[in-house]
């Protein structure tokens, strides 16, 4: 009986001794700068400043001697750096304020979603949330992708180098009106249509009904008419097809069609 007591003792004298060796660890310096393979990105500790960037808990990088770094390598998977912070006063607002401070810099980030195409920031004001960021990477081919989650008091930062590119969104345009297509006709030269005339100042154009789909860019058919005289019936200068951002147009004669070079 004494003896198994004693072994109780030990084994709870051994668990205390572990513990307090973990809570003496020392935690890793910040960094003035988070680097991957010779890209370099202003941490949140500078951007923050100390006071408000709380405190770095963990940081592994492919130079660190960490059990997650080294099953990475055993494993091939892509090198990554990776920053917890914890003790932040709000979580999303601090990391509103990074994000917003590496996208403002000139050729800086920009946020973007899984398919590393840009799109809108998060709400911030959300207890817990993640935001995207990438921008090209100083190997061609590559970006440098930023992946940050938050809750209420930490964020997680992790920096990864795919391949790739940063697509944009598409613009988005008004709709054409037959306003718009017949003012943009009347603007361009006769040269343009084909036609031999020096201006078409006193031609007619008309927008026609329905539209038609040339190498599958939905077109606007109108038609133009030069200036005729009193007893003379109209006759067709030229069949046109405009594409509704204004960027093709074709001529159509004979049921072929023609782009015509703007």
């Amino acid at each position: 009986m004494l003896k198994g007591k004693r072994l109780c003792m030990a084994l709870v004298l051994t668990c205390a001794m572990c513990l307090l060796a973990s809570c003496g660890s020392k935690l890793p310096d910040p960094p003035a700068d988070y680097t991957l393979n010779g890209d370099t990105v202003e941490s949140l500790n500078t951007v923050l400043g100390e006071e408000n960037s709380g405190k770095m808990t963990e940081m592994e990088t492919p130079d660190t001697k960490t059990d997650r770094a080294s099953s990475s390598a055993s494993g091939g998977g892509e090198e990554t750096c990776f920053y917890t912070y914890e003790k932040l006063e709000t979580g999303g607002e601090s990391v509103r304020q990074y994000v917003e401070k590496l996208t403002a810099e000139k050729d800086g980030f920009r946020v973007v979603d899984e398919t590393d195409t840009e799109t809108d920031p998060p709400d911030y004001t959300a207890e817990t949330g993640s935001v995207a960021l990438a921008k090209a990477a100083s190997e061609d081919g590559k970006i440098l992708r930023m992946d940050i989650s938050w809750t209420a008091t930490d964020c997680q930062i992790t920096l990864t180098r795919p391949e790739g590119t940063v697509g944009e969104t598409a613009a988005e345009t008004e709709p054409m009106t037959y306003v718009d297509a017949v003012n943009f006709m009347k603007s361009l030269s006769p040269a343009t249509l084909g036609l031999k005339a020096d201006s078409l100042a006193d031609y007619s154009v008309y927008p026609m009904d329905g539209a038609a789909m040339v190498d599958g860019i939905l077109c606007l058919k109108l038609q133009v008419y030069p200036p005729h005289g009193k007893d003379q019936a109209n006759a067709i200068a030229g069949t046109y097809l405009l594409s509704g951002d204004k960027k093709h147009l074709y001529l159509l004669k004979d049921d072929k069609v023609k782009e015509l070079p703007l």
